[in-house]
C-alpha cells in the first residue's frame, strides 16, 4: 500500500462560513472564459495557469487525484500519466474494474516521494500537470522549469476535496459537474450530522489507524479522521496527541477503544488482531469490534468523493441497529453519479471487506 504525503493538517473540515457549495464556486479556483475559448486556473498556491481549452491529456501524481479526476470526467480517457501508487490503489481496487484503461496508464511518472520524473513527463505531453503544493518548490519547479503548466494542489480537508472539485472539472471544461459535485457533497454531510443528532447515549470510543503492520499510527487531535469520528457522534479516543502520532501497544491498552477501525494504507485485517493474544484485554477485542475500513473508487478513510459512504459506514459500526443505514443503496447511488458504474452486489461486498470483516459484531447489517 502508498502512504500518504504528510500527516492530515490541523484545520477544520470546513473552514468558517465556507460551505462545500461555496468551494466550487470560488473564482479563484478557476473561471471558463468561453468568450475566448481558453479556461483560466487559479491553483492552491494561488498561482495562475491558463489552457487553449479543455485539458485533453492529464498527468497528475497526488494519490487521490486520479480518482477524483475520473469522478469529476467520469472516464478515464484524459488521464495519461499516474504515479505509481495511483496505479496499485487502482488495481488493488474497484477503480481497474470500473475503468480497465486505467491499467494501462504509464506509471512512472514521480518517484515514491513524488519527486517527477520530468523526462517521462514530458514524453506524454500532457496540458496540465497535477502535484503537490504542499510538499516543496522542489517537485514543482522541474516541472515548471521545463514548461510545463502545474496544477499545485494541498490535501487534508473536505474543504481541499470541494476545491479539486472546482479545479479539476473547470480544467476539463466541465465547472457546472464541480459545482453539482460539491453541492452533493454539502448535502451528504448534512445528511451525516441529522443522523448523528438522532443517536442517544454516550458515542463509543474508537481508535482509528493509519498503519498498524510495520508500526501503529494513529491520526490524534486536528485531523480529518477525528472530524468524522465526531461527526457521526463518536469519540477519538487518541484525541490526547496531536496529528500524525506512532503508539505502542501498551498506549493502546490504556486508551482501551471500543470500536478499532484498521486504514487501507497497509495489509492488516481484523483477523491480525484477533489472533494476537496480547490484544485480548482490550474492549474492541473482546467485543469483535475491529473492522476494515472499505475500499471502493479510492480509499473511504482519507478524504475524497467518497468520505460521505465512509460517514454512513462508520455511523453504522459505532451505532448499529440492525440495518446497513442505507449503504449499499448509496454505493450503487453514488456509483452511477461519480462513474457511471451499477455495482453488483458481489462488488459491494468486496468494497466492504465483507470476509475480512465477517467474523466482527454486527457485520450482518451490511448484507444484501
Amino acid at each position: 500500500m502508498d502512504s500518504p504525503p504528510e500527516a492530515l493538517p490541523r484545520r477544520t473540515l470546513l473552514k468558517g462560513a465556507v460551505a462545500l457549495g461555496g468551494v466550487a464556486l470560488l473564482p479563484a479556483c478557476g473561471s471558463d472564459d468561453s468568450s475566448a475559448g481558453a479556461i483560466v486556473l487559479e491553483d492552491q498556491r494561488g498561482k495562475k495557469l491558463s489552457l487553449d481549452g479543455p485539458a485533453q491529456r492529464i498527468v497528475t501524481l497526488p494519490m487521490p487525484a486520479a480518482s477524483i479526476m475520473i469522478a469529476v470526467d467520469q472516464t478515464a480517457e484524459h488521464l495519461v500519466g499516474i504515479h505509481d501508487a495511483s496505479w496499485a490503489a487502482a488495481k488493488q481496487s474497484i477503480l481497474g474494474t470500473m475503468f480497465p484503461q486505467v491499467l494501462e496508464v504509464p506509471h512512472d511518472v514521480g518517484t515514491q516521494d513524488f519527486a517527477p520524473n520530468v523526462e517521462g513527463i514530458l514524453a506524454l505531453e500532457p496540458d496540465i500537470v497535477v502535484q503537490w503544493a504542499s510538499q516543496g518548490d522542489e517537485i514543482i519547479q522541474p516541472l515548471e522549469n521545463a514548461d510545463l503548466k502545474v496544477l499545485g494542489v494541498n490535501y487534508g480537508t473536505i474543504e481541499d476535496v470541494g476545491t479539486w472539485f472546482s479545479m479539476f472539472s473547470t480544467a476539463l471544461g466541465q465547472p457546472e459537474r464541480g459545482r453539482a459535485m460539491a453541492t452533493r457533497l454539502d448535502a451528504d454531510r448534512l445528511a451525516a450530522e441529522a443522523v448523528a443528532a438522532k443517536q442517544t447515549g454516550r458515542g463509543p470510543r474508537v481508535l482509528y489507524f493509519l498503519r498498524f503492520s510495520e508500526g501503529m499510527e494513529v491520526q490524534g487531535a486536528g485531523t480529518f479522521n477525528e472530524e468524522y469520528v465526531r461527526l457521526v457522534g463518536a469519540e477519538n479516543v487518541s484525541s490526547e496527541v496531536e496529528g500524525l502520532a506512532k503508539v505502542d501497544l501498551e498506549q493502546v491498552l490504556d486508551w482501551d477503544p471500543d470500536v478499532i477501525v484498521l486504514g487501507n494504507f497497509d495489509a492488516a485485517m481484523p483477523g491480525d488482531i484477533y489472533g494476537d493474544r496480547r490484544w485480548r484485554d482490550v474492549a474492541a477485542v473482546k467485543d469483535k469490534r475491529v473492522y476494515r475500513a472499505p475500499l471502493g473508487g479510492y480509499r473511504w478513510d482519507p478524504p475524497s468523493h467518497e468520505s460521505p459512504l465512509m460517514w454512513t459506514w462508520l455511523s453504522q459500526i459505532a451505532f448499529p441497529d440492525g440495518t446497513d443505514g442505507g449503504l449499499r443503496d448509496k454505493i450503487v447511488d453514488d456509483y452511477k453519479y461519480f462513474y457511471g458504474h451499477t455495482p453488483t452486489q458481489s462488488e459491494i461486498d468486496t468494497i466492504l471487506w465483507k470476509d475480512a470483516n465477517g467474523g466482527s459484531a454486527d457485520y450482518d447489517q451490511f448484507s444484501a
